[in-house]
């Protein structure tokens, strides 16, 4: 396939796609309330920090009571170690939901940038355009029959007969 078909396959899509825009338009609106909410991970990640500081708390707690009262140092390390882990385990909790926060709020800036693009195009699309191209393509499949199925960022489907 040439670089010029697969241009003119993208404009086929592209208009099969305007055609539909305002379904094309509710659909990646919906995408955004149901996959790029981040109200239950902040309010996790809230609770995560809550109980680090805690940790924090608890541990000084024990180094002021030992450097205080003599105590069997054995059993000061096991309790040590073991809220030292904990608090490790926390943080690699709060990092974990950092990166799926950051993620959905890249998803949903993707997402909005292409409403607005597909918000902008108007009428059919005679020519290729890079920048449509750019910020509406994801992917482009070609299957053994020789179909092509132009995929736009978002994951909306458009077939174009091969």
């Amino acid at each position: 396939m040439t670089e010029e078909e697969i241009k003119q396959i993208f404009v086929k899509a592209l208009n099969s796609l305007v055609e539909v825009k305002e379904n094309v338009i509710a659909e990646l609106r919906s995408l955004i309330d149901s996959v790029c909410q981040t109200r239950e991970l902040m309010e996790e990640r809230d609770k995560v920090e809550q109980e680090l500081r805690v940790l924090t708390e608890r541990l000084e707690t024990l180094i002021r009571e030992n450097a205080r009262v003599a105590q069997d140092q054995t059993a000061y390390l096991k309790q040590e170690n073991e809220i030292r882990a904990l608090y490790v385990e926390k943080q690699g909790h709060l990092a974990t939901l950092d990166e799926q926060i950051a993620e959905r709020e890249r998803k949903r800036n993707t997402l909005e940038a292409m409403i607005q693009v597909v918000c902008g195009i108007n009428g059919e699309q005679v020519e290729f355009d890079e920048e449509l191209w750019g910020g509406l393509l994801d992917h482009i499949v070609v299957k053994e029959d020789g179909t092509v199925v132009v995929v736009f960022k978002g994951g909306i489907e458009i077939g174009v007969g091969g």
